[in-house]
């Protein structure tokens, strides 16, 4: 797994880091935020056959500023929880209907268990990624799901060269770390998205505006999509998996 030196900063010290984040983040979303959503949505859309007619207990683990929270409230009870005060604080505010909590969430054990897990680009910004696979076990209920999305450490070094900034800590896991961590589930679904983002490295290539404009004169986008996908090249990935106990 990719390591970090700040991996080791005092969780007093991520809290006030995530305080500042969330006070000064701009609340609108932006493109690749309503891309992750839709994927999001569908994989829930995917879920939902399975809970026949009851309403399901989800959770948003890691929920900064809640706005997944919300969209998840339309399809459940949601519990949200999150590192931050401040986020958490805000977050109930504007949306009442989801159960905010703020806690470390990689030591939360709650008594209640939980239909679905919803956690969208937080493990990497964790100091200990088997101990949030953990967490998520613990969450889980017999049969319940996991939907997870997070960066590809595969294009980490294009991303940093194209992006610069980063947060207090940053551990991406490649799509053979990711699934290895969780492993103990059975995985319904693997993929990357966001597959043109970068001109830096063999992105120069893969994304290369005349290439892709030839490919889709061609007629063979999806098919070139497909091989891209194939060899993780986008820039997030999404992980859909059920766990059983």
């Amino acid at each position: 797994m990719m390591e970090n030196t700040s991996d080791q900063v005092p969780l007093k010290d991520q809290r006030a880091y995530y305080d500042n984040y969330w006070r000064t983040h701009k609340l609108g979303l932006i493109p690749d935020e309503v891309t992750r959503l839709a994927e999001i949505f569908h994989a829930v859309a995917l879920i939902l056959p399975n809970f026949k007619t009851r309403e399901i207990r989800i959770c948003d683990l890691g929920c900064g500023r809640g706005w997944i929270s919300a969209e998840l409230s339309k399809f459940g009870t949601v519990t949200a929880v999150d590192l931050s005060p401040q986020a958490i604080q805000s977050a109930s505010e504007r949306w009442p209907q989801v159960d905010f909590q703020s806690t470390d969430i990689l030591t939360w054990r709650p008594d209640d268990s939980f239909d679905l897990v919803v956690t969208s680009e937080v493990i990497e910004h964790v100091p200990d990624h088997k101990l949030f696979a953990d967490t998520v076990r613990h969450l889980l209920r017999n049969g319940g799901y996991l939907i997870l999305t997070t960066p590809n450490g595969k294009v980490k070094r294009a991303w940093d060269a194209i992006n610069g900034g980063s947060q207090i800590i940053e551990n991406w896991l490649k799509p053979a770390e990711l699934r290895q961590l969780f492993s103990s589930f059975e995985i319904l679904r693997h993929k990357v998205f966001i597959l043109d983002f970068s001109y830096v490295g063999i992105f120069r290539i893969t994304s290369a505006p005349k290439l892709l404009r030839l490919i889709n004169l061609a007629g063979i986008g999806k098919v070139y999509d497909l091989i891209r996908d194939w060899l993780r090249l986008g820039l997030y990935q999404i992980l859909v998996a059920r766990f059983e106990k």
